[in-house]
């Protein structure tokens, strides 16, 4: 499996929720379809970020018990 950078994800995820914010700022009094699609668009970014994190978080646990796995087998090597 290829090795995701979800730090670079997430950077890219913010960077686009604040276009996003500053587009709705700049065109708040065009339709409301536009609107609509700018929110829409932004609560996918949102969704978006919440994937991700859960991901990182749930690698982060992996990579601990891997961890804690491969000391328990060198203490269990040394005696």
């Amino acid at each position: 499996m290829p090795n995701i950078n979800l730090e670079l994800q997430l950077k890219f995820l913010n960077e686009l929720d604040d276009a996003l914010k500053d587009a709705l700022e700049r065109y708040h009094d065009e339709s409301d379809e536009k609107l609509a699609e700018l929110k829409y668009m932004q609560r996918e970014v949102t969704r978006a970020r919440r994937i991700i994190a859960e991901r990182a978080t749930a690698d982060e646990k992996r990579s601990v018990r891997r961890s804690a796995m491969g000391t328990e087998m060198l203490r269990e090597a040394a005696v």
